[in-house]
């Protein structure tokens, strides 16, 4: 399994650094012939709604952690940080006939990836945010 850390200010002017990673992780998988077409930008765009969230709506979240993990069936992404925390499952699917300006980002992250999971952080720990998008194995 290959892997990767990040650790950066929580602050959007510095979410596309660390998506130009990200992109470009996905766009060797999508060479090697491990995923469908799209791939990065799927993939890049549910990294970007989650860091959004978490810079404007994480209320005192001064710095992310961000791991990539690259595995033989799966990349997963987890971002870790010490802002307010919230109850994920109680996010309300968007309506999706009255084109919401905001309030979508659950929604793509849920859309584009295979699988989603928040582990508020409780008496100090991290938030933990874990996305995972299945993958073709190097040899299929």
């Amino acid at each position: 399994m290959d892997r990767f850390r990040i650790e950066m200010p929580c602050q959007l002017v510095y979410r596309d650094a660390a998506g130009a990673l990200i992109a470009s992780i996905c766009e060797q998988l999508e060479h090697a012939g491990r995923s469908d077409d799209g791939l990065r930008d799927q993939v890049v765009s549910a990294f970007n709604e989650a860091f959004n969230n978490l810079a404007l709506h994480s209320g005192h979240a001064s710095e992310v952690r961000i791991g990539v993990e690259v595995g033989e069936r799966e990349l997963a992404i987890e971002m870790r940080d010490h802002g307010e925390a919230f109850d994920y499952d109680d996010v309300p699917p968007p309506d999706l006939d009255e084109l919401p300006e905001s309030g979508l980002g659950i929604f793509i992250m849920r859309s584009f990836m295979s699988a989603v999971d928040y582990r508020p952080g409780q008496g100090g720990e991290e938030n933990v945010l874990r996305m995972v998008r299945h993958l073709r194995a190097g040899n299929d």
